[in-house]
């Protein structure tokens, strides 16, 4: 029979937000916390574009065709976070080109800027736009 464990905080013995997981095959290890997204939001550009649903995003500021600004609720401790996205054409079979918006905001801690092109490289606000992003919590 399968056991049940049911808690509502996780703390390390070390340190409280040092928590260390094996992998799968039992060879290594890795810290939960820098496994686990920090931040991710799915944006609708059909509608204005708005923010469909996220987690640790205060606000979706549309900065132009195909660019957004996500603001944090809770801030990145540093400017180097990782992160990926993925975007869908409403319509169209064709891939779409996601990243960070060099001429919004950068990598920051309680910002980062976002843009979404066709597969021309043409910024446009599409269906269905998702970014993701990990890193260290302020």
């Amino acid at each position: 029979m399968a056991s049940i464990l049911k808690v509502d905080e996780l703390q390390g013995i070390t340190a409280a937000g040092d928590i260390t997981v094996t992998s799968e095959g039992g060879a290594a290890t890795q810290s939960l916390q820098q496994g686990l997204a920090k931040a991710w939001g799915n944006v609708d550009g059909d509608t204005g574009p708005t923010l469909r649903d996220s987690l640790n995003v205060a606000a979706l500021t549309d900065v132009g065709t195909g660019r957004y600004d996500f603001h944090f609720s809770n801030s990145f401790r540093a400017a180097e976070q990782a992160g990926g996205g993925l975007a869908r054409r409403s319509g169209v079979s064709r891939g779409c080109i996601v990243g960070l918006d060099s001429q919004g905001n950068e990598l920051g801690t309680g910002v980062i800027g976002w843009s979404v092109a066709n597969d021309a490289g043409v910024l446009e606000d599409q269906h269905n736009a998702v970014l993701m992003l990990v890193g260290d919590l302020a």
